[in-house]
């Protein structure tokens, strides 16, 4: 008998819920291309922004497993013979109306999602309850021990199985480069910074640790790309939003005098607003020395995989979701500690009643520092091919990953 698996998730947006969910769909069907039985694998494809960051070949792959019309849709849910698995939040997967009718028809319901803090908001497990979710896949170790604990606190027996997302050198496009003209000098030791100027992220964390260690240092140059929120896409608000990021990083800078009390920090920072194509993205992850992200808390740290998969080595903190692929003898790692959680950017969010992490700043400085000198001294390059080896051992192999989201998705519990 035919298996039938009905995937939904974000996949044709810019979000990381996207990449991700793409990324998990291909290890999906690498996998059962293995397969000697039939199995009818077909997507519900839900977008949570206008813009569209597909490719030709990405948008031909989603196809295949599109239905055509929703008279084919109703019809194949309607023995409801199939299993389920949504990749979305509990918070936004309930709000989606084909949520509900397609996990009341399944043989089984699976969340695939993501989170950023110690502990898992109580709403999700109402949530879940009411999708009659019977499994959880996360992206690493921390998101399963919150599970874990979460649903023991609530008497619930969910099984909760870790699976990385997929990360390879097909994945990042190593080869579609452009470049970004006048930011990165072959003789300065270049840091990268990447990600949306929020509270979670904290790039001012990296641009602080930077300039205080970097003060007196004129071949240190720190570029930092990010962006606000672009829900609201009028040019007026884009630019309001960027002069208050310009002005923030200024003032941080311009508070690290040097040792003289008299000048100001010799480092370089470079600001790159906005939304950039893959392939400027690639060219600045190839081209900076030392990728550095201090964020409070990461599910699984896309930035810092892709940088690593473009064999530059990073500079983050020693907790958090990116420690089952970061290879701690080849990257920089800085001690964190833990501090209640809450976004001022994003409120209702996160609670206070959760943690996440802050930066150690003498650790940060010190770790800048070890990076700057494996540049002087021509070993920091080894290290970032060392250390992208070791991720790809966790992140690269689709079909591996296949099998574990494959054998999850079709459990009867």
């Amino acid at each position: 008998m035919t298996k039938k698996i009905l995937y939904q998730g974000q996949l044709g947006d810019p979000s990381g819920y996207a990449v991700a969910g793409r990324g998990y769909l291909k290890c999906l069907s690498d996998y059962i291309d293995t397969l000697e039985e039939e199995i009818d694998l077909k997507l519900l494809s839900i977008s949570a922004d206008q813009a569209s960051s597909l490719t030709e070949d990405e948008a031909k792959f989603l196809n295949q497993f599109t239905f055509s019309t929703q008279e084919e849709y109703d019809e194949w849910i309607r023995g409801g013979n199939y299993h389920y698995a949504f990749h979305h939040p509990p918070t936004y997967a309930v709000k989606i109306p084909s949520t509900r009718p397609a996990s009341a028809r399944s043989i089984t319901t699976t969340c695939l999602t993501v989170w950023e803090t110690d502990s898992i908001p109580n709403a999700w497990g109402d949530i879940l309850e009411h999708l009659d979710v019977d499994k959880v896949i996360v992206p690493c170790d921390w998101n399963k021990q919150a599970f874990d604990t979460f649903f023991e606190s609530r008497s619930e027996d969910k099984p909760v199985e870790v699976v990385p997302h997929l990360i390879n050198e097909s994945f990042i496009e190593k080869d579609n480069v452009e470049s970004v003209p006048g930011i990165i000098q072959e003789d300065e030791f270049t840091v990268l910074t990447v990600g949306q100027w929020t509270d979670r992220k904290a790039l001012q964390n990296v641009v602080k640790a930077f300039c205080m260690e970097f003060k007196e240092n004129p071949d240190a140059t720190l570029i930092v790309k990010t962006y606000g929120n672009i829900q609201d896409a009028r040019p007026e608000y884009q630019e309001h939003q960027k002069n208050i990021m310009v002005t923030e990083c200024a003032k941080i800078k311009n508070a690290m005098l040097s040792n003289s009390l008299t000048q100001p920090p010799q480092c370089k920072l470079h600001f790159l607003y906005g939304l950039f194509p893959k392939a400027q993205m690639n060219y600045l992850y190839q081209n900076s020395d030392l990728f550095a992200l201090l964020s409070r808390a990461e599910g699984f740290g896309l930035p810092i995989a892709e940088a690593l998969a473009n064999e530059t080595p990073v500079l983050v903190h020693s907790s958090g979701g990116h420690v089952g692929f970061t290879d701690q003898k080849n990257n920089f790692i800085v001690d964190c500690y833990k501090v209640p959680s809450y976004c001022t950017i994003f409120p209702f969010v996160y609670t206070c009643d959760s943690n996440w992490f802050e930066t150690d700043f003498h650790s940060a400085r010190a770790q800048f520092r070890n990076a700057y000198d494996a540049w002087k001294d021509g070993t920091l390059t080894e290290k970032g091919t060392k250390a992208r080896d070791y991720m790809f051992d966790v992140t690269a192999d689709s079909v591996k990953l296949g099998k574990q989201i494959y054998d999850m998705i079709v459990r009867e519990v």
